[in-house]
């Protein structure tokens, strides 16, 4: 794992595009700051580390557009529900209310701050007796948009410990990119069955990128299975949201994924076999207990 300036960013002069792998012609390419700095609160990345890459068009402004709402998303369910050891200064609130009222949700097409929704659901309980529960819930991402920038990010991090300064190429990874949706979470159910599960079963992986920037506004972590061409990924946003998976060998990313234990939901009604209630209480996790980007070895 690579030693790595903590305010200074790296600028790759990459041949070759780190999200789709075109070459890039000087009058074709264009600039990306890998962790942008719209995706963060204002100023957090001043004086941080980061990796800029050149990259094709078509893919920049992919990537500029997952994030634009995504970290309007995330920034607005950290000023909602800070959750503790976060503390929000009146200055930084202020910034992402400015930030969410000019992005706009690319599910309901309305300001982020307006896209706050409401869910009925009724069904059985019991013999002629229906329950009907309402719920509010805050401005959501949207189907696979969360996972298509992951994955775009965790390219450019491969990419860039792949990277060879004489052919100016990093590489692409064999195999695919694994998502687990289950691991979307905020901060108060980071202590779930599933994440600590991630957690403990990938702690002893060789690390190969950890990195905490910002001010502690964006997280990655990638380890490589002691013995198969895989590797696990797991991205904090904005304090407040994970996710994480597995990328390369099939056959291992699926082998460690069957030993993932149950949400651990309660089921208030069942209609079929495509509808049906679960309710499940959110589970905080302990600082102490969090090892989701804790360094626990020096690998190359």
């Amino acid at each position: 794992m690579k030693a790595l300036s903590g305010n200074k960013p790296v600028t790759l002069d990459n041949a070759t595009c780190p999200y789709c792998g075109s070459s890039l012609p000087s009058s074709s390419r264009e600039k990306d700051h890998v962790i942008a700095r719209r995706f963060v609160p204002t100023g957090k990345l001043s004086g941080s580390w980061n990796l800029k890459v050149r990259c094709c068009r078509k893919c920049n402004l992919e990537k500029s557009d997952l994030e634009d709402d995504i970290s309007a998303i995330t920034m607005k369910l950290l000023v909602d529900r800070p959750g503790r050891g976060v503390v929000l200064g009146k200055e930084l609130a202020r910034a992402i209310e400015r930030k969410v009222r000019h992005s706009k949700s690319r599910l309901t097409k309305k300001p982020v701050y307006e896209s706050y929704g409401n869910l009925e659901v009724r069904g059985p309980v019991a013999p002629s007796i229906d329950l009907t529960v309402n719920f509010a819930h805050p401005p959501q991402i949207g189907p696979d948009r969360s996972f298509k920038l992951a994955r775009l990010q965790v390219m450019a991090f491969f990419y860039f410990i792949t990277y060879n300064e004489e052919t100016k190429r990093g590489r692409f990874w064999s195999g695919q990119f694994f998502s687990i949706p289950e691991s979307e979470a905020t901060r108060s159910d980071w202590g779930n069955p599933i994440h600590r599960w991630f957690m403990d079963a990938v702690l002893n992986w060789e690390q190969r990128v950890r990195i905490i920037t910002a001010n502690g506004f964006f997280k990655i972590a990638i380890r490589r299975h002691p013995e198969a061409a895989c590797w696990s990924w797991a991205l904090e946003w904005n304090r407040i949201y994970r996710l994480f998976g597995f990328f390369g060998e099939q056959t291992m990313a699926r082998a460690t994924a069957e030993s993932m234990p149950p949400i651990g939901a309660e089921t208030v009604f069942r209609q079929g076999p495509d509808k049906q209630l679960l309710i499940r209480a959110d589970t905080a996790l302990d600082e102490k207990d969090d090892s989701m980007f804790l360094v626990m070895n020096k690998g190359s």
